[in-house]
């Protein structure tokens, strides 16, 4: 049979042992609690006493109650339930209720340790509160049955009838009754005077109840008045940020930064607002994140205000990474107010970066960005090739070199290089990015031999309309290393780096364009140089004149090797300016090299007076530079117009030129700086040996021919080259040996008879050389040194 009378009590009971049970419960999984480990419930522990002394005496008061259930009325009963009903659901659902703090099953934190005897005291008070009021209650209803006792033991007395007496006069009466007239008489009076103090109080209740209606109104309108100044103030906060903005606009960063405080000042005044301007509780998050973001909008423009270090502006960046809630977030010290993949939050944290390796704290800047890179809960979808969690790769790099650790710093851009190039194409921003700051660390290192392979994947995973400078430097950068040795590879590189620096207007442009004649000049691309050419000439500024009219004299050479019609036109105006330019003239070799390729054009187009005039400027002109193949050529050149004439004084005149060319290029090639195979002298050299050989052929100077071409023939061999090259030279000099063979004896075998034929050998008719129209070489020896190295380096 249960103790207690009522199953009220029972359910009460039951409710008891779930919170003590939970009580318990919630101290076991306390670090070092004496709950936690086995047979720790035995002893004298002051915090198992602490404990257990809440539930202990909520359990007697309960049992104190039961004895005293049946004497409480229904409505106290009621009372006595609900209070602990309520108190001790409100006590279980605390217990049982997890820690977002702590781990699960386990309590370590100061809430949870200070929760459990908190409950056991709240347990306990709640006992002793009903105690209270249970012995008030019981003291109550003894007062009453006392009371009614008392009045059930007195006697009742019944009114006995008396025979009616006449009425006496009693003076002590007749005194009583004028003295209860007189304080009737002056009761009336103060009556009377209450009544009219009633009449005018009313009277001023009623004004005071219009004067009450007219201050609501008051008040109702100056609510409306301040809803509406509100609404004033808040469009005037908006114009006013649209102000800020203009001033950032204007890069007017501190103004723009005094405005954006004010801002802040506003929103966090709106949040203390009291009666008609007061917020909900779901409009203040907002108004709080619109706070924090104007201090990072203050930040910001602090930053492209200022120079480092700026303490000042240190204190404000820690005070906007403390408002949102960021600092010291790995021991959850603070809750973000942003999501930590939210874009405010990343910007907030790229900046505040900025500012720490801005005032030299590099160490404390490494260590906000390694947090986002190892922490999962920083990346979209816990992805670890997150686009933002190699920025940030990125900005380790930065710090790493700012510390000059740049052999950690060379690792981190290698990460973001070979991210990009796995997850997609469109990330090659970020890997060429990258790829820029390789290319000087690496060279710092002396490790550049490495870039091409660093480099060329960048380049490849290009889109044809990408022109993002960081991914143009990097094509620029691998062209230029390929040149030298790869330039068929270089080619097409720096053609697509030229295209998009000339799309974007780049200052680096024409560098790049004189980089690819170059390498189009190595492999003796014509029509790309004949299309290329143009542009540099148009381009080029006016400073550049002298480039200028170079890369005009060296279109008008690849148009004449083109056979294209306009090389007069073009060598004509590159002749014509250097002609007339003051720091030239007509006798400066530039100019004379000009007239010497106009001169071959005007041999080919059949004006041999004009091309002799030319021809005959370069040779005489060409005197003042008597160590260059420009007086090689300009001999060879004009001789040979000389013999198109057929004059006889030509001919003599182009003897002597020849003979002259061949003794001072004899004479140059026994200098040291001509042993290289790859001179410019030796084309000219043997181009001269042959037309002069050829001319001494013509001549019938035979044995002078012969010495000659014998020399030209061991040149070629000794220089390794080829057999068609030796064809035409070895042809001549058979035919100057020929020449000089004794004629064959004749045999007379008697007179002849008739009928029978002459067995006569016929002599043979002597051979001429033939004087062939010389044709421009594939390679141009007769270009100057400059412009031969602009074409082919």
């Amino acid at each position: 049979m249960s103790f207690f009378p009522s199953p009220q009590l029972e359910e009460l009971r039951a409710r008891l042992s779930q919170v003590a049970d939970a009580i318990f419960d919630r101290s076991a999984r306390l670090h070092g609690s004496p709950f936690g480990r086995p047979g720790a419930t035995t002893g004298s522990d002051s915090r198992l006493l602490s404990l257990c002394g809440g539930p202990g005496r909520a359990d007697w008061v309960l049992q104190h109650l039961g004895q005293h259930w049946a004497s409480l009325a229904e409505d106290k009963q009621t009372m006595f339930r609900d209070d602990w009903e309520s108190g001790l659901s409100a006590m279980q659902r605390e217990l049982t209720t997890p820690c977002a703090s702590c781990p699960a099953g386990v309590a370590e934190c100061n809430r949870c340790r200070y929760m459990v005897p908190s409950i056991s005291e709240k347990l306990e008070r709640l006992a002793e509160e009903v105690v209270g009021k249970l012995e008030t209650e019981r003291a109550r209803v003894a007062d009453e049955e006392e009371r009614k006792e008392a009045a059930m033991a007195e006697p009742k007395e019944e009114p006995k009838e008396e025979p009616e007496m006449p009425p006496t006069p009693d003076p002590a009466l007749k005194e009583e009754l004028e003295k209860a007239s007189g304080e009737a008489a002056s009761l009336k009076e103060q009556l009377e005077k209450a009544t009219g103090d009633l009449t005018g109080l009313t009277t001023k209740n009623e004004e005071l109840t219009k004067e009450l209606d007219t201050v609501k109104e008051e008040r109702k309108s100056a609510r409306e008045a301040l809803g509406e100044a509100l609404h004033q103030l808040d469009k005037a906060a908006t114009n006013i940020e649209w102000y800020a903005k203009d001033l950032e606009a204007g890069k007017r960063w501190k103004m723009a930064a005094e405005v954006y405080n004010d801002l802040r000042q506003m929103r966090e005044a709106k949040l203390i607002r009291q009666d008609g301007g007061a917020l909900s509780d779901d409009e203040k998050p907002k108004v709080k994140k619109e706070a924090v973001l104007f201090r990072y909008k203050q930040v910001s423009a602090l930053m492209n205000f200022g120079t480092y270090p700026d303490p000042d502006l240190l204190g404000i960046a820690e005070e906007l990474w403390e408002d949102i809630g960021a600092k010291g977030w790995m021991g959850q010290e603070g809750k973000l107010l942003f999501e930590p993949t939210s874009r405010e939050l990343r910007k907030i944290h790229e900046d505040y970066c900025s500012i720490l390796r801005g005032n030299k704290r590099y160490d404390d800047a490494e260590r906000e960005c390694m947090f986002v890179w190892y922490l999962p809960s920083w990346w979209v979808d816990k992805d670890q090739k997150d686009d933002w969690r190699y920025d940030t790769a990125y900005r380790i790099a930065g710090i790493m070199n700012e510390k000059k650790n740049y052999e950690e710093a060379v690792v981190w851009h290698k990460k973001v290089v070979q991210w990009a190039l796995e997850v997609s194409p469109r990330r090659m921003k970020r890997a060429a990015r990258s790829g820029t700051k390789l290319i000087s660390l690496l060279e710092s290192l002396k490790r550049e031999n490495c870039l091409i392979d660093i480099l060329t994947p960048i380049w490849a995973a290009k889109e044809p309309d990408d022109n993002e400078i960081d991914i143009l430097t990097c094509g620029y950068e691998l062209g230029s290393r390929l040149l030298p040795n790869r330039p068929e590879r270089a080619a097409p590189v720096l053609r697509g780096v030229w295209e998009g620096m000339k799309a974007t207007k780049h200052k680096q442009a024409m560098e790049v364009a004189e980089l690819l004649a170059k390498a189009y000049g190595s492999l003796e691309k014509d029509k790309e140089l004949e299309q290329l050419y143009p542009w540099i000439i148009d381009n080029l500024t006016d400073d550049k004149k002298l480039e200028r009219n170079k890369y005009r004299y060296a279109l008008g050479y690849v148009q004449f090797t083109r056979e294209n019609d306009e090389a007069e036109g073009t060598l004509r105006k590159a002749w014509h300016e250097l002609e007339q330019d003051p720091r030239y003239g007509r006798d400066h070799r530039d100019t004379l090299q000009s007239g010497l390729l106009l001169g071959q054009v005007l041999v080919k187009k059949g004006a041999l007076d004009e091309a002799q005039v030319f021809l005959k400027a370069a040779w005489e002109g060409g005197h003042k530079y008597p160590n260059t193949t420009l007086l090689v050529r300009a001999g060879e050149f004009y001789s040979d117009v000389l013999v198109l004439t057929g004059n006889p004084q030509a001919l003599d005149a182009a003897e002597r030129v020849l003979d002259e060319v061949w003794k001072i290029a004899s004479r140059m090639s026994l200098n040291n700086y001509v042993r290289d195979r790859n001179s410019v002298l030796w084309p000219a050299l043997l181009s001269a040996g042959d037309c002069y050989g050829r001319l001494l052929l013509d001549r019938q100077k035979w044995a002078e021919a012969e010495k000659l071409l014998m020399r030209v023939v061991k040149l070629k061999k000794d220089l390794g080259h080829g057999q068609d090259d030796l064809e035409e030279t070895q042809h001549l000099l058979e035919e100057a040996k020929r020449i000089q063979l004794p004629p064959p004896e004749i045999v007379n075998i008697g007179p002849r008879d008739i009928g029978l034929p002459n067995l006569e050998l016929p002599q043979p008719a002597r051979p001429r050389s033939r004087s062939r129209r010389r044709q421009p070489r594939k390679r141009p020896g007769f270009l100057s040194d400059v412009a031969w190295w602009m074409m082919t380096t």
